[in-house]
């Protein structure tokens, strides 16, 4: 039997999301929280000990979902949780794309919104950010009035170029699309700036966080969407039963309990950014204004100076030779003794001799 003849055509041209593998190497190319590695552990493993793992977990994550309505000021009936944002992201694009629907996004954004649409069958149509990689509002909204999608996806913070999408422009697209617009807030935590005070005012609005980057539990997999009850409605039919593994929902709970932890971090995560970039920036590169835990540089020896890090077992990301991320690196920050061993490693490879504090 040829099992390729059997692959739904949107399958069989698809290009896998791939994640680079590295052992044993300080790992600042996932825009991880290493500031909270290992910060709730114990408190994780205590909470565990009275856990039954023979019962399936609680499908509608009901408990956490209560826990996180009550900090937002929204009902459960508002969220629902998802192993991630990337199974949030597939959950809204079977709920209302088809075969040739078009999905309206940015270039370069997360490429997941793009990924999830091919296999629906979808067709992605991508706006160029400006200059400096800042969202151009007025090309988005020709696109827009255009293209006549069915969901956009908008990122801001932007993942990898780390800028922001201003509130009023937000509100002007929600305001305007005859479509679901999803505002991806990953990295909210870093900035503070969101619309999710919005989703009462606005049936066609959904909101997208993540357990993963600010609170430091990429490996539990907790992501959440928001939205007015007729849109959680119809995502709530298409989410599979037991979406949410128990052991992730316990650490995404003690994670809240102890959010005062994790905010003192995000706030040190912050203060290690602008440093980083002050320096970065003084070594001569082209570096992105950056709201997330991450920054974007653009410069002459991207390759070199990534086969570099890596031989000195710092993984960062690498975009290649080829697009609009062309000879860019996006580096994720670090403790503070990581990033100080970025910069002395960036050093020695441009051969700067000036001293460059951190």
């Amino acid at each position: 039997m040829m099992i390729n003849s059997l692959v739904k055509k949107s399958v069989k041209s698809l290009i896998p999301y791939r994640v680079e593998e590295c052992q044993d190497a300080i790992k600042l190319d996932a825009n991880e929280n290493n500031n909270v590695a290992y910060l709730l552990n114990q408190k994780i493993a205590k909470a565990l000990m009275e856990l039954k793992v023979n019962q399936y977990p609680d499908s509608d994550c009901c408990r956490l979902r209560g826990q996180l309505g009550r900090e937002l000021g929204l009902s459960p009936q508002q969220l629902l949780m998802g192993c991630g944002s990337d199974q949030l992201i597939s959950l809204v694009i079977n709920s209302f794309v088809g075969e040739g629907d078009k999905v309206l996004t940015l270039t370069p954004t997360f490429g997941m919104y793009k990924l999830s649409t091919q296999i629906a069958g979808g067709a992605t149509v991508e706006v160029p950010l400006g200059e400096d990689f800042t969202f151009d509002f007025y090309s988005f909204m020709k696109a827009l009035r255009r293209e006549s999608p069915k969901v956009i996806f908008l990122t801001t913070p932007n993942n990898p170029t780390g800028g922001i999408i201003p509130r009023e422009q937000l509100i002007k697209i929600i305001e305007y699309a005859n479509a679901i617009v999803v505002v991806d807030e990953a990295y909210y935590e870093f900035c503070g700036e969101t619309v999710i005070d919005l989703v009462n005012y606005y049936p066609n609005l959904v909101v997208l966080r993540t357990l993963s980057k600010g609170y430091g539990l990429a490996g539990a997999r907790v992501g959440y969407a928001a939205g007015g009850r007729g849109i959680m409605g119809i995502l709530y039919k298409v989410k599979p039963p037991y979406n949410v593994s128990s052991i992730s929902q316990l650490a995404a709970q003690v994670c809240l309990d102890n959010r005062g932890f994790i905010e003192a971090e995000i706030q040190e995560v912050i203060k290690e950014r602008e440093k980083l970039r002050t320096a970065l920036e003084a070594m001569g590169m082209k570096v992105y204004k950056s709201y997330g835990n991450f920054l974007l540089c653009r410069l002459d020896k991207a390759k070199e100076m990534y086969n570099y890090l890596l031989e000195n077992k710092v993984l960062v990301r690498y975009f290649g030779e080829e697009g609009p991320l062309a000879g860019c690196l996006r580096i994720t920050i670090g403790t503070k003794e990581e990033n100080q061993l970025v910069l002395k490693l960036l050093q020695e490879i441009l051969d700067v001799t000036t001293e460059v504090a951190v």
